[in-house]
């Protein structure tokens, strides 16, 4: 009787946890699909310029929250905002908003003064350093100081304020992905450039011919760039260079510089190593030419040896009388091409002169 009742217990626990496996493997499944089709709801978000009214009711909606008193600056922002501002393009609208924020607020216009072209180091303030917020203010003044750096060159600073930057708050979403990939594109963050250009190009609508170009062509360059190659390292030159025209020569540089020594002794070495294997292949069953071991004529077995003949110890041998040397002359002069005379004459000269052997 106890047997049958642990029996039942033992079912029964047994049953009880199948069905928590089971519904933990359910929810798990459904978190899985949850994380997966918001990942593809990142990759498929579509991004547009803001409208001409939708820029202008946001940023008279921000600048009357500020509680502006002086009648001055109210109306300075609204002149901003006269009618026809549907004509403007994205980026101008983005400009007119930047320049309503720095009448609203100090310390906007501190931030955008700070932002001239020839200073030596990024500008900072409280507003870069402050939290990301989801509003409107604060997004689109970051992306209006990440554009101004990367065109001062400044991209690491650049980047860094764009990876703070949420392209959904933004008037002009196109300039952010551009600049943002050019950045990207000068650091050698080839993974992350691509991934901002797919953006650019694909999930992003009405982008001026001038951004897409350019956009192609750093596309191009990145799928070709190969790690530790030759251009790879050139690159890194050409951004050392950078850092140090802006007068930075710490610790980053200093890495890098001997990033780019180490790279280079492994590009010579491998340099050398091909040269030696194309050289030793290049000489395998190739010894080194020999000549004919005797004289022989052609098609004939026999070593060449001619019968040695006394040809008399007289002087004079090889000299002619006067009218055969003539004769000789004109027949080698018709026969022969000019330089053969010369050869000819020059060894009967030395034949001539050369002194009598003595018999041994």
């Amino acid at each position: 009787m106890e047997s049958r009742q642990s029996r039942k217990l033992e079912t029964a626990v047994l049953t009880c946890k199948l069905a928590v496996v089971l519904k933990l493997s359910v929810l798990g499944i459904t978190f899985a699909t949850l994380q997966l089709s918001q990942s593809f709801a990142a990759d498929d978000e579509v991004f547009a310029p803001m409208s001409a009214e939708r820029v202008r009711s946001q940023t008279l909606d921000w600048a009357a929250g500020q509680g502006l008193k002086d009648r001055a600056l109210i109306d300075a922002i609204g002149k901003l905002w006269t009618p026809g501002d549907g004509q403007k393009r994205p980026t101008e609208l983005h400009k007119l908003a930047v320049q309503s924020f720095a009448l609203a607020k100090p310390a906007a216009a501190e931030l955008v003064e700070k932002c001239q072209f020839g200073i030596l180091a990024a500008p900072t303030s409280l507003l870069i350093d402050a939290p990301a917020n989801d509003d409107y203010f604060s997004n689109n003044l970051l992306a209006y100081v990440g554009t101004f750096l990367t065109q001062a060159e400044f991209f690491d600073e650049a980047l860094a304020i764009f990876e703070r930057t949420k392209p959904q708050q933004l008037v002009d979403p196109a300039s952010y992905f551009f600049h943002k990939a050019v950045c990207e594109h000068r650091l050698l963050k080839a993974k992350e450039g691509l991934a901002t250009l797919k953006q650019l190009l694909k999930n992003t609508s009405d982008v001026p011919v001038r951004y897409s170009t350019v956009a192609d062509l750093m596309k191009a360059d990145l799928e070709k760039l190969k790690e530790k190659s030759l251009d790879e390292v050139s690159r890194m030159m050409s951004d050392v260079e950078r850092r140090l025209k802006l007068g930075r020569g710490g610790a980053k540089v200093q890495k890098t510089e001997e990033e780019i020594v180490a790279r280079l002794d492994e590009l010579i070495k491998k340099l050398e190593q091909q040269q030696q294997q194309s050289q030793s292949q290049s000489g395998k069953g190739q010894g080194v030419p020999e000549g004919a071991p005797d004289s022989i004529i052609k098609g004939s077995t026999a070593p060449g040896d001619v019968e040695k003949r006394d040809i008399g110890k007289k002087a004079g041998w090889g000299a002619l009388p006067p009218k055969q040397q003539t004769k000789a002359r004109n027949l080698i002069d018709r026969e022969l091409p000019p330089h053969y005379r010369n050869a000819i004459e020059q060894y009967l000269r030395k034949l001539a002169t050369r002194p009598e052997s003595r018999s041994r």
